[in-house]
């Protein structure tokens, strides 16, 4: 059988070291800049975030729907693949090989009925399971492996999974608490909205930016940046500062949902949002389209702690992934999605709003760029997180709050076990 967790460890940074880092203040509205830069903190992200009690997406059953279909990605450091097995199930495994540690899967999705590391060929199932060895007893009685070896004790490392309305969850780690519990209530009805009706993959997008992966998971729950630094969000009357708006923290608080309403007007068209009348489009369905939700919601955007994003800005539904490549780089894998049912009409409108928020669209370009910035001038000192009070939790009815982020960082110290000014 294949173990479910490896006993080793990556290599971390010492108590003492940890404990040389006291979090400025117990209100969570100071970040040290060193967070952002320090290698030993960023290896230490990886044992306690990222292989540690959460729960991160993976992947949607709809693109492994075939006996052998697979996916692969990144939890972390660490390279998974999801499969469908040959008798329906759904399986994940870590993306190294048991033998000498090789990639297993180097295509990003594709079918197999079976895996092969092109190093020694050892052989595994869509399941993650070893069946086949070359020369495991050797040739003409010489060589091979003991009498005692054997194939089902070296399977690959099996990633625990929770499908919720279609979406694929995983986790590293024996305990980590309930999914459903993990995210909170609020957050799960949301995402029931989001996936009440049959959805399929309409493609894919990876952006890597010059950051740390914590500046793109402040980035994310900071909704009041959107019309500040986008300002083709708000000329086009996708998002205003001045808004309907509300900032929700689910599960143990390290999570966050922001959403955003329609203004009266739009609402009464029915249309996602309305034109600044002073500058107008020549085709406006590029920022414009019909309202899918009868309380007038056009945008939400849900970040799982640490590294899942859910997104609906206007018409267009996206997943992202967030993968840390080191403690200044960071990459974001896009998943565009559709509904089975959208006519024609809507999809041309969705594939039309999607050129806004790809890596090369508005949104996402200059949100690299203000990252990038932030991170080259990253040295001694604290940044400041007070908009909206000092307060962490409850929902907030403004998008003019930094709340959500307030909480990111108190689930992290408490992830991290990061002592905190006063001993909170």
């Amino acid at each position: 059988m294949a173990l479910l967790f490896t006993p080793w460890h990556y290599p971390t940074m010492s108590d003492d070291r940890l404990n040389a880092i006291v979090w400025p203040k117990a209100d969570f509205t100071a970040v040290p800049y060193e967070i952002f830069r320090d290698k030993e903190i960023f290896d230490r992200e990886e044992e306690e975030l990222f292989r540690g009690r959460t729960w991160h997406y993976l992947g949607l059953e709809c693109e492994v729907t075939q006996p052998g279909d697979f996916i692969t990605g990144y939890v972390g450091q660490t390279p998974y693949v999801l499969s469908r097995a040959r008798d329906g199930g759904l399986h994940a495994f870590v993306n190294r090989c048991a033998h000498r540690g090789g990639a297993v899967v180097r295509r990003l999705r594709g079918n197999s009925q079976d895996h092969r590391c092109i190093y020694h060929q050892w052989c595994y199932s869509p399941a993650g399971d070893l069946i086949g060895v070359p020369f495991e007893r050797g040739h003409k009685g010489e060589g091979g492996y003991p009498e005692d070896f054997d194939k089902n004790e070296h399977g690959l490392e099996k990633v625990r999974l929770k499908a919720f309305c279609g979406i694929v969850f995983g986790t590293l780690c024996a305990d980590t608490p309930p999914l459903e519990d993990y995210i909170g209530e609020a957050i799960c009805e949301r995402l029931k909205c989001y996936f009440q009706r049959p959805i399929r993959v309409t493609g894919y997008n990876r952006q890597t930016i010059g950051c740390n992966w914590k500046l793109f998971a402040e980035n994310t729950r900071d909704l009041y940046h959107g019309p500040l630094l986008h300002g083709f969000l708000a000329k086009f009357g996708i998002s205003a500062p001045t808004q309907k708006a509300s900032s929700h923290l689910g599960g143990d608080g390290v999570h966050s949902m922001v959403t955003t309403w329609a203004d009266a007007d739009a609402i009464s068209a029915g249309q996602t949002g309305s034109q600044s009348k002073s500058l107008q489009l020549e085709d406006s369905s590029v920022a414009q389209g019909p309202l899918e939700f009868d309380d007038g919601m056009n945008m939400t955007i849900i970040s799982l702690f640490p590294s899942s994003l859910f997104t609906l800005v206007a018409n267009v539904y996206s997943i992202r992934q967030i993968r840390p490549k080191g403690p200044d780089q960071v990459e974001t894998v896009f998943t565009y999605f559709v509904y089975e049912d959208d006519d024609e009409e809507m999809l041309a409108v969705r594939r039309k709003q999607a050129n806004m928020y790809g890596p090369g669209g508005y949104v996402a370009m200059e949100d690299a760029e203000a990252l990038e910035l932030v991170q080259q001038r990253l040295m001694a000192g604290n940044s400041l997180v007070e908009m909206g009070g000092r307060n962490i939790g409850g929902d907030v009815n403004t998008m003019l709050t930094e709340s959500p982020v307030r909480g990111f960082w108190r689930g992290y110290c408490d992830y991290m076990g990061i002592p905190v000014a006063g001993g909170q």
